[in-house]
């Protein structure tokens, strides 16, 4: 019985032992401060103990130790798989719904879209040209009929807020299609849409401004399989099947970049696709004001305010404008009407956002004055 004893003991040390150096080994000798999973830089290692601020010490080590834990992906999807298995999905950012991974609902008020609407239609006032809001009902609001009741009823509150959007007479309408289309208009791990879906709003937004779509046949297609997106990383989950980005683009544009003065001929960067954000190959990523200049095209010039949501989209919309404007005025210094004056003379205005970044963007409401 006391060999027993001293077997167990020595067993439970051996553990803790183990735990005790795989935390240490995490903790010291760890690789790399960004994690490409998860899309984020990970918690520095906390400062030396601060008596007056103890609760701020204590935080920085527990976020610290939680980001370095050994197998931590491992232990983070299993929670998510629990979670989904127990039907304890309203504690996740995201949810699984079929094969898709969906975000939660966007929640707001509808002054909030209408002052933002109002923000714009002023801005298109000041340089005299016509206003189009382009906004798309949600991958979730989509799947919403697909949900469990108590979370597809959830959604309904976004309804609310398109309506509201609508009611300016200034939105840009997608197809039927769109809507009936769910699985094909977005990706499965990602929150933007796909060619599908930029393809049908590159319809809409030609007929609502007056212009004939360019033929597909005029545009060069590629694919880029293995990609995982924003919405995949933040579930926390551990497998889910790649997508396929599909993007198409005219030749003869050329894209210069204002953030870094940089000029390219081209509006598909492929060395962007295998990397953690894939949704690069478009327009070499995010910037705050790019300008894309093309051939033969039957519009003037088209000044895009825009978030990530546009990113698929602009390369389409570059075969119909001879100069195309896009500002993003989360990355852009100056203010909205700065980014107006930059663009010159300008025939529209196209608002391209997520129905979040509409609603919640702190940067719109600081920035459109």
């Amino acid at each position: 019985m006391e060999r027993q004893t001293r077997r167990d003991a020595w067993t439970v040390g051996l553990l803790l032992g183990g735990l005790l150096a795989l935390g240490l080994w995490a903790g010291f000798f760890h690789r790399g401060d960004f994690s490409d999973r998860e899309r984020r830089y990970l918690s520095e290692a906390p400062a030396l103990p601060r008596l007056h601020e103890t609760w701020k010490t204590d935080r920085e080590v527990e976020s610290y130790l939680s980001d370095r834990v050994p197998m931590r992906h491992l232990l983070v999807g299993i929670n998510a798989g629990m979670s989904e298995a127990t039907g304890r999905v309203s504690e996740m950012e995201t949810w699984h719904v079929g094969d898709a991974i969906v975000e939660q609902p966007v929640t707001g008020q509808r002054d909030t879209i209408l002052r933002r609407a109002e923000q714009f239609e002023r801005l298109a006032g000041e340089i005299g040209a016509p206003v189009y809001f382009l906004t798309p009902p949600t991958h979730g609001f989509l799947l919403k009929e697909s949900m469990p009741g108590y979370m597809g009823a959830l959604y309904d509150g976004e309804a609310d807020l398109l309506e509201a959007l609508r009611s300016t007479g200034k939105m840009i309408e997608l197809p039927e299609e769109f809507a009936a289309s769910p699985e094909t208009v977005y990706y499965r791990t990602d929150h933007h849409w796909t060619l599908d879906g930029a393809s049908m709003a590159y319809d809409a937004v030609c007929r609502a401004m007056g212009f004939e779509r360019v033929s597909q046949e005029d545009f060069t297609c590629r694919e880029f399989p293995g990609f995982y997106g924003t919405t995949f990383s933040r579930s926390g989950l551990l497998f889910a099947r790649a997508d396929t980005i599909r993007t198409a683009e005219k030749e003869g544009g050329r894209l210069y970049i204002g953030d870094s003065g940089e000029t390219f001929d081209y509006l598909i960067f492929p060395e962007h696709a295998e990397t953690y954000d894939g949704y690069a190959v478009y327009l070499g990523g995010n910037h705050g004001y790019l300008e894309i200049t093309g051939e033969n095209a039957d519009g003037g010039t088209l000044l895009v305010y825009k978030d990530s949501f546009a990113n698929c989209l602009l390369p389409l919309l570059a075969a119909s404008f001879r100069k195309v404007v896009a500002v993003d005025v989360r990355y852009y210094a100056g203010s909205a009407q700065e980014a107006a004056r930059a663009a010159g003379d300008v025939d529209a205005i196209l608002c391209c956002y997520s129905l979040d970044s509409l609603m919640n963007d702190t940067n719109l409401a600081r920035k459109l004055r």
